[in-house]
């Protein structure tokens, strides 16, 4: 499979998620390796994207791009 198949392919898993905020979510692929990057809002979706990502056996992801990101703030009106 080419590198802009299976990031395709892992996109679009993303996509159809409803746990997973997948436009804030980058997926680049070089052969076998998959990277994530941008920023999840819980540690759930960070493990949920992390599983969709995996969901090819054969690819070995690369996560240190992908950060969570930090609570906003309440504002008082």
């Amino acid at each position: 499979m080419s590198d802009a198949s299976l990031t395709t392919k892992i996109k679009a898993r993303m996509a159809l998620d409803d746990t997973v905020e997948a436009l804030d979510i980058d997926v680049d692929t070089n052969g076998s390796t998959v990277t994530l990057s941008g920023t999840v809002g819980s540690e759930a979706q960070r493990s949920r994207a992390l599983q969709l990502a995996r969901g090819d056996v054969d690819v070995q992801i690369d996560r240190a791009g992908l950060a969570r990101r930090p609570a906003r703030r309440a504002t008082s009106s």
